[in-house]
Protein backbone atom coordinates (compact mmCIF):
# COMPACT_ATOMS: atom_id res chain seq x y z
CA UNK A 1 0.00 0.00 0.00
CA UNK A 2 1.04 3.20 -0.73
CA UNK A 3 0.04 7.29 -0.15
CA UNK A 4 -0.43 9.53 -2.89
CA UNK A 5 -1.05 13.12 -2.91
CA UNK A 6 -3.95 14.57 -5.20
CA UNK A 7 -6.72 17.38 -5.23
CA UNK A 8 -10.79 17.62 -4.28
CA UNK A 9 -11.12 16.89 -7.99
CA UNK A 10 -9.93 13.76 -8.56
CA UNK A 11 -12.29 10.46 -9.02
CA UNK A 12 -10.80 8.05 -7.13
CA UNK A 13 -11.70 10.89 -4.07
CA UNK A 14 -15.21 11.41 -4.43
CA UNK A 15 -16.00 7.82 -4.99
CA UNK A 16 -14.86 7.50 -1.58
CA UNK A 17 -16.41 10.54 -0.31
CA UNK A 18 -19.63 8.98 -1.93
CA UNK A 19 -19.49 5.90 -0.13
CA UNK A 20 -18.11 7.98 2.78
CA UNK A 21 -21.60 9.91 2.69
CA UNK A 22 -23.56 7.18 2.00
CA UNK A 23 -22.48 5.37 5.19
CA UNK A 24 -23.39 8.55 7.05
CA UNK A 25 -26.88 8.33 5.28
CA UNK A 26 -27.55 4.96 6.74
CA UNK A 27 -26.49 6.09 10.51
CA UNK A 28 -28.54 9.58 10.55
CA UNK A 29 -30.63 9.83 7.52
CA UNK A 30 -32.31 12.91 6.26
CA UNK A 31 -29.98 14.77 8.47
CA UNK A 32 -26.81 14.82 6.23
CA UNK A 33 -28.65 17.18 4.11
CA UNK A 34 -27.96 20.02 6.66
CA UNK A 35 -24.07 19.65 6.10
CA UNK A 36 -24.20 19.01 2.39
CA UNK A 37 -23.31 23.09 2.40
CA UNK A 38 -20.29 22.61 4.36
CA UNK A 39 -18.99 19.65 2.53
CA UNK A 40 -19.07 21.42 -1.03
CA UNK A 41 -15.32 21.43 -2.48
CA UNK A 42 -15.86 24.84 -2.65
CA UNK A 43 -12.05 25.66 -1.49
CA UNK A 44 -8.96 23.86 -2.09
CA UNK A 45 -8.51 20.63 -0.78
CA UNK A 46 -5.00 19.16 0.16
CA UNK A 47 -5.85 15.63 -0.52
CA UNK A 48 -4.26 12.42 0.81
CA UNK A 49 -5.05 8.76 -1.02
CA UNK A 50 -4.14 5.52 0.52
CA UNK A 51 -3.87 3.24 -2.32
CA UNK A 52 -3.84 -1.14 -3.06
CA UNK A 53 -2.45 -1.15 -6.57
CA UNK A 54 -4.79 0.59 -8.26
CA UNK A 55 -7.30 1.07 -5.96
CA UNK A 56 -7.85 4.12 -4.08
CA UNK A 57 -9.08 2.35 0.06
CA UNK A 58 -8.83 5.29 1.61
CA UNK A 59 -8.84 9.11 2.07
CA UNK A 60 -8.32 12.58 4.23
CA UNK A 61 -8.33 16.01 2.86
CA UNK A 62 -7.56 19.46 4.65
CA UNK A 63 -8.78 22.77 3.98
CA UNK A 64 -7.24 26.13 5.05
CA UNK A 65 -9.50 27.50 8.10
CA UNK A 66 -7.92 30.90 8.76
CA UNK A 67 -4.82 32.08 8.43
CA UNK A 68 -2.70 30.04 11.30
CA UNK A 69 -5.27 26.97 11.12
CA UNK A 70 -6.63 24.06 8.81
CA UNK A 71 -9.65 21.75 9.19
CA UNK A 72 -9.45 18.04 8.23
CA UNK A 73 -12.56 16.82 6.19
CA UNK A 74 -13.22 13.43 4.70
CA UNK A 75 -10.99 10.85 6.62
CA UNK A 76 -12.54 7.58 5.58
CA UNK A 77 -11.21 4.18 5.11
CA UNK A 78 -12.89 1.47 3.06
CA UNK A 79 -14.71 -1.28 5.74
CA UNK A 80 -12.63 -3.82 4.67
CA UNK A 81 -9.22 -2.12 5.53
CA UNK A 82 -10.39 -0.76 8.59
CA UNK A 83 -8.46 -1.32 11.97
CA UNK A 84 -5.05 -1.52 10.36
CA UNK A 85 -3.97 2.33 11.41
CA UNK A 86 -4.66 3.71 7.65
CA UNK A 87 -6.82 6.38 8.86
CA UNK A 88 -3.82 7.42 11.81
CA UNK A 89 -1.28 7.21 8.59
CA UNK A 90 -3.17 9.34 6.85
CA UNK A 91 -3.30 11.98 9.35
CA UNK A 92 0.24 12.25 10.33
CA UNK A 93 0.58 12.47 6.46
CA UNK A 94 -1.70 15.41 6.93
CA UNK A 95 -0.34 17.07 9.50
CA UNK A 96 3.57 16.90 7.96
CA UNK A 97 2.04 19.05 4.82
CA UNK A 98 0.68 21.47 7.84
CA UNK A 99 3.35 21.95 9.63
CA UNK A 100 5.69 22.47 6.72
CA UNK A 101 3.34 25.18 5.69
CA UNK A 102 3.41 27.05 8.86
CA UNK A 103 0.15 26.20 10.46
CA UNK A 104 -0.34 26.40 13.89
CA UNK A 105 -3.64 24.46 14.91
CA UNK A 106 -6.16 21.86 13.21
CA UNK A 107 -9.43 21.20 13.93
CA UNK A 108 -11.90 18.35 13.04
CA UNK A 109 -15.03 17.67 13.71
CA UNK A 110 -17.10 14.35 14.15
CA UNK A 111 -20.13 12.74 15.15
CA UNK A 112 -20.85 12.56 19.00
CA UNK A 113 -21.30 8.71 18.58
CA UNK A 114 -18.24 7.67 16.50
CA UNK A 115 -16.15 6.13 19.24
CA UNK A 116 -14.09 5.01 17.09
CA UNK A 117 -13.38 8.15 15.18
CA UNK A 118 -12.71 10.30 18.79
CA UNK A 119 -10.85 7.51 20.13
CA UNK A 120 -8.29 8.19 16.91
CA UNK A 121 -8.23 11.62 17.31
CA UNK A 122 -7.57 11.54 20.87
CA UNK A 123 -4.74 9.22 20.09
CA UNK A 124 -3.50 11.56 17.63
CA UNK A 125 -3.24 14.48 20.66
CA UNK A 126 -6.27 15.79 19.43
CA UNK A 127 -8.35 17.74 22.14
CA UNK A 128 -12.55 18.17 22.66
CA UNK A 129 -12.74 21.96 21.94
CA UNK A 130 -15.59 24.64 21.93
CA UNK A 131 -17.69 24.35 18.69
CA UNK A 132 -17.51 26.58 15.85
CA UNK A 133 -19.18 28.64 13.07
CA UNK A 134 -22.03 26.18 11.92
CA UNK A 135 -21.35 23.65 14.35
CA UNK A 136 -22.23 25.88 17.45
CA UNK A 137 -25.30 25.11 18.40
CA UNK A 138 -25.38 21.28 17.23
CA UNK A 139 -25.81 18.96 19.91
CA UNK A 140 -24.64 15.82 17.60
CA UNK A 141 -21.55 16.79 16.57
CA UNK A 142 -17.95 17.09 18.66
CA UNK A 143 -15.62 19.73 17.62
CA UNK A 144 -11.46 18.64 18.28
CA UNK A 145 -8.29 20.65 18.08
CA UNK A 146 -4.75 20.01 17.92
CA UNK A 147 -1.41 22.53 18.07
CA UNK A 148 1.44 22.01 16.36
Amino acid sequence: MKLIHADEKDERFLSLVEELDYGYYQRIGDELEKYNQYNEFKDPHIVILMMDGDEAIACASYRKFNEKSVEFKRVYVKKEYRKRGIAYRLIRELEKDVIEKGYKYSYIVTGNNNHAAIGLYEKLDYFKTDKFGQFKDDETVLCMKKRF
